[in-house]
């Protein structure tokens, strides 16, 4: 089955669209503000009725930025883990006990951007709540299109697969932007669980990664940076001391 990928947001921040059989995916909502140059760009591709599910990979400031405006904007459904819903309701990145920057360098992204707030949404109707992979909404709609757990970055950070060709989504699960040489993310919830994602990732064996920050990658990359979470101690950002 033919599933098409388009980007229609920059390098630094993806806003990666599936157009599958059963209509167009959205993969997450960038920073909040973001909506209207979001709808101009799907409207060139297709009548913004064919936007028939936003999946959301984690609930940060810039992937949930514009999801409530979106949502109140489109017909879409939602498609979230149930991790996600209290955290989109409080409406900012959560900063639990032990979280923090990957590494020295990544930590001077405090000082540049300082507000990681977005606007709350309280998930109610025309939504898809997944608690564990067993909830497979695309699976069921007759899409080669697999739902996967990768928390680390977050507890709620989820992915796609495309079961036919390999194509991994893996939100923040791994980077590959200026300041993730080796491929890790920024910012770190759980350092044992993201490098088990990381192991995860690698035995779906896919094909390429595309990550929401940076330019997709071979999965080689993961098997030649995996080391890197070997007892790492993420920096904890000031707000969080």
């Amino acid at each position: 089955m033919e599933i098409k990928i388009h980007n229609i947001g920059s390098y630094f921040i993806k806003n990666y669209l599936l157009e599958t059989p059963a209509g167009w995916i959205a993969i997450d909502a960038g920073y909040r503000g973001g909506e209207n140059k979001f709808l101009k760009r799907f409207s060139k591709l297709a009548p913004i009725e064919d936007l028939k599910y936003v999946f959301l990979t984690h609930a940060h400031d810039d992937h949930a930025g514009f999801l409530s405006a979106l949502l109140k904007r489109t017909r879409a459904t939602l498609v979230v883990n149930t991790a996600s819903i209290p955290l989109l309701a409080s409406g900012k990145n959560a900063t639990p006990p032990g979280a923090g920057f990957a590494t020295r360098l990544a930590s001077l992204f405090d000082i540049i951007k300082t507000d990681h707030s977005f606007p709350p949404l309280y998930v109610s109707g025309r939504s898809v709540r997944v608690s564990d992979e067993s909830t497979q909404v695309f699976k069921d709609l007759g899409l080669p299109i697999r739902i996967v757990f990768l928390p680390g970055h977050t507890g709620d950070s989820m992915g796609l697969l495309l079961e036919e060709t390999g194509q991994l989504f893996c939100g923040d699960a791994a980077m590959n932007a200026i300041v993730s040489i080796a491929r890790h993310t920024i910012w770190i919830d759980d350092p044992v669980v993201y490098g088990q994602s990381w192991d995860k990732m690698l035995a779906l064996k896919p094909s390429k990664l595309y990550p929401s920050h940076g330019s997709p990658f071979s999965p080689k990359d993961l098997e030649k940076f995996r080391h890197f979470m070997d007892d790492k101690t993420p920096v904890v950002p000031k707000r969080a001391q």
